[in-house]
């Protein structure tokens, strides 16, 4: 067998959210999820690229399962008999309506790819192929898509956004803990897969939106924004879902930092994954930090990559890497446009800030590992808990009064220092902290009942600056968190 189309194929998905609420009721039924397909092709079989379609395609079984999969997950066609036995008549059709699949004699095709993630039905266009990819191509579920998931609080919010929503990954995930989500993008086929994405998972509360970034809500407010969109610097506008097209440098990104404080209620979070620009390594957070200040929100940025010029071009084009002469002529082109910029350094990771009254606020930056990154509500919100604390202290004296208590995802190593020991966050963004012995002994008798002041008297050590300082960044970091 061999993949059905290839991605230059020009189609459009087709919105109809009775054929789209169908076949997710066909596709859970069988059932086409997560757990599944692992079942079926092993831990990575979700994240299935078109490397491995080959060799997935000869461990599938012929069976209703198997040959689902084999269609939606892997792009390869199979026999119209199969696919009724497999979705049955009616969600055939409905799959069918969508333009996801079409019909080829006594063979379906699929255009598209409609995956599980998240404990989701996700469908966008088929496996990315390079320079091929039309310009309106809308992405799979893309590590990036992951860690902003990640990186997003789950509080039960009221009024959500999805800005740059692409196939909807985001608006999708705030639908399950938003009461209503609004999804906007520029990209006609964006929208259209994120209105059949709100009707294959039977959510009713996501309204997609045609317009860029916040233009289709104007004037409006929200608890929750979440931002994905183009955010890669280059000299490229070929891709929608990557280039930030129409923005010079990092102009998307600065708009969507600075204005999305405009858009948030009081007690509000946008969480954004940018890209920012610096004159050296030694500045690199610099930039972000302007964008970041008097917008009455507290703010954490996480740096998830830096890079110079050419390694940053090397990355976004290793896509051409198997043509030398193509590949040089695009790494060329990427720096010679930094130099024209006066770029030193690139950035890319997450922004969140979390608005607040108040005339003090704090911004914090840290650097964490992009594959370590899990699921950190708790620990967002642990954090921006303290930040608003901290942003009216002077003295970390005045932290003593404070009952605090470790968080329950805290692992305590003390076989690396005898003289203290190495606390991690085994949650969120994975921090690590080395921590002297007095703190460590502090540490121990913070129970969430006990004041700093009580369990540093319990500890029996002295009140020290230096421990005083280390309780402080553990706060900042998520690792304590505070009770009272």
């Amino acid at each position: 067998m061999q993949a059905g189309c290839t991605i230059a194929e020009i189609w459009d998905p087709a919105p109809d959210l009775r054929a789209a609420d169908i076949l997710g009721r066909a596709l859970r039924a069988l059932p086409y999820n997560e757990e599944s397909v692992e079942g079926l092709l092993g831990e990575d079989g979700p994240a299935a690229g078109l490397a491995d379609v080959a060799v997935y395609d000869r461990r599938l079984p012929d069976t209703p399962l198997g040959n689902a999969t084999r269609l939606l997950l892997l792009q390869v066609p199979i026999a119209r008999d199969n696919a009724i036995a497999a979705f049955g008549q009616s969600a055939l059709d409905a799959l069918l309506t969508t333009q996801i699949a079409r019909a080829d004699g006594d063979r379906i095709v699929a255009r598209g790819r409609i995956v599980p993630a998240e404990g989701l039905l996700m469908s966008f266009d088929g496996f990315a192929v390079g320079n091929d990819d039309p310009h309106g191509y809308v992405a799979s579920y893309t590590p990036t898509a992951s860690w902003l998931a990640a990186l997003t609080p789950r509080r039960r919010f009221g009024r959500a956004l999805d800005i740059g929503t692409g196939s909807g990954a985001q608006a999708l995930l705030a639908s399950r803990h938003a009461d209503h989500v609004i999804a906007t993008d520029l990209n006609p086929r964006a929208v259209a897969f994120t209105a059949l994405n709100a009707a294959l998972n039977g959510f009713d509360n996501l309204e997609v939106r045609l317009g860029s970034l916040f233009e289709p809500v104007a004037g409006e407010t929200f608890d929750l924004i979440t931002c994905n969109a183009p955010y890669v610097v280059s000299p490229e506008d070929r891709w929608q879902y990557r280039d930030a097209a129409g923005f010079e440098a990092d102009r998307l990104s600065q708009t969507v930092v600075t204005e999305a404080p405009r858009h948030l209620n009081d007690d509000g979070f946008a969480c954004m994954l940018v890209s920012w620009l610096a004159d050296s390594k030694d500045r690199a957070d610099a930039r972000v930090e302007d964008w970041l200040e008097d917008n009455g929100c507290d703010a954490w940025v996480v740096s998830l990559n830096g890079a110079d010029p050419l390694d940053h071009a090397a990355g976004w084009n290793e896509h051409l890497s198997d043509d030398p002469e193509d590949y040089g002529r695009a790494l060329d082109r990427w720096t010679a446009y930094f130099d024209g910029l006066g770029v030193h350094w690139i950035s890319e990771g997450a922004v969140l800030v979390h608005k607040r009254p108040g005339s003090v606020h704090m911004i914090r930056t840290d650097y964490a590992e992009e594959d370590d990154l899990e699921y950190g509500s708790d620990q967002i919100e642990r954090i921006f808990k303290a930040l608003a604390l901290l942003a009216e202290i002077d003295d970390p004296q005045e932290l003593l009064g404070e009952r605090l208590a470790v968080a329950a995802e805290t692992h305590i190593d003390q076989t690396i220092d005898v003289d203290g020991a190495t606390l991690t966050l085994e949650e969120g963004t994975w921090p690590e902290l080395a921590i002297g012995e007095e703190t460590l002994a502090v540490v121990f008798e913070l129970d969430g009942s006990a004041t700093l002041a009580e369990a540093i008297a319990r500890a029996r050590v002295p009140r020290r600056r230096a421990t005083l300082d280390e309780i402080r960044e553990l706060l900042e970091l998520g690792v304590l968190e505070l009770t009272s």
